[in-house]
């Protein structure tokens, strides 16, 4: 699918996927149509970065802001599970237990926590889930704003200390798409 966000609207579309569907596209404009795109927005496939590099040298390659946020949706999950794992493996029944319902606990603000709720230690669970968060509000900040914020962002989580965000998120991978501000998760 091919959407003019400039004018929010679907341009063109073909079933399938791979990097032969935008070659479909791309027999279409001309050279000079073509000369004017600035920047693909898409989600991380390597076939889309391939098909943007051969046949539109100058436009940017830019991660889709709804994918970069929703690939940071699993995190808190994954770490809360890990820190489970890490304490059944150490037989520390005591962290184990309190480890119990962090799942419910994490999301809720201080004031709303039940009593067992508010001795869970919530650590890199509850970071992780301030973090996922925080990324899914950069995407609507003023242009002017967000590479301010997206730079602490980056900055909180590759020294979070957390692996599965460090992994996830590298500064090559983030700082394009919220200067673009387009998501094509309204169109897909």
């Amino acid at each position: 699918m091919v959407v003019d966000h400039k004018r929010r609207r679907v341009v063109w579309a073909h079933d399938g996927y791979g990097k032969e569907v935008p070659g479909l596209f791309f027999r279409q404009p001309t050279d000079e149509q073509r000369a004017s795109i600035k920047a693909v927005t898409g989600d991380g496939a390597k076939w889309i970065d391939a098909s943007v590099k051969e046949r539109l040298p100058n436009a940017g390659r830019v991660p889709d802001s709804f994918h970069i946020v929703s690939r940071m949706s699993d995190a808190p999950d994954q770490v809360r599970k890990r820190v489970r794992n890490q304490a059944r493996r150490g037989n520390d029944k005591t962290a184990t237990e309190a480890m119990r319902g962090v799942r419910y606990a994490v999301p809720k603000n201080p004031e709303d926590l039940t009593e067992r709720q508010d001795t869970d230690p919530r650590g890199q669970p509850y970071r992780s889930w301030q973090l996922k968060e925080l990324l899914g509000t950069l995407p609507h900040q003023p242009t002017g704003q967000a590479g301010a914020k997206l730079k602490r962002w980056i900055f909180r989580a590759s020294h979070s200390r957390i692996p599965e965000i460090v992994e996830s998120f590298t500064v090559p991978a983030l700082p394009e798409p919220f200067n673009y501000q387009n998501s094509n998760s309204a169109y897909e």
